[in-house]
């Protein structure tokens, strides 16, 4: 007969979300999705101010990445990033509310 937590199972840790404070599934899917509107929302701030500085002119401060990057892709590839690591986390905060949605279910 097998266990509910088969140590050997590299499932079995995943599949006890609820292990502890009951709150604490919600706090990580609510952690994920404010990084994940910081992601998105600095993404569309850098859009905006690299397409103001094209249109001005004059100086604008960026990194390293952030230059080599406008280099290879003009203004779309500072937002696209920032957008796609912002997307990355609203998956991992949806991920996880899907299944605390199943967990409670059982």
């Amino acid at each position: 007969m097998k266990t509910e937590t088969d140590k050997n199972d590299k499932h079995s840790r995943e599949d006890h979300i609820f292990e502890g404070n009951r709150a604490t599934p919600y706090f990580r899917i609510i952690l994920r999705g404010i990084v994940g509107l910081f992601f998105a929302g600095a993404g569309v701030y850098q859009f905006i101010r690299i397409q103001h500085w094209e249109a001005a002119g004059g100086i604008i401060e960026m990194n390293d990445l952030q230059q080599l990057l406008y280099k290879l892709t003009g203004k779309w590839g500072i937002p696209a990033l920032l957008l796609l690591a912002g997307g990355v986390f609203f998956y991992l905060a949806y991920a996880r509310w899907k299944r605390v949605k199943m967990q409670r279910r059982l």
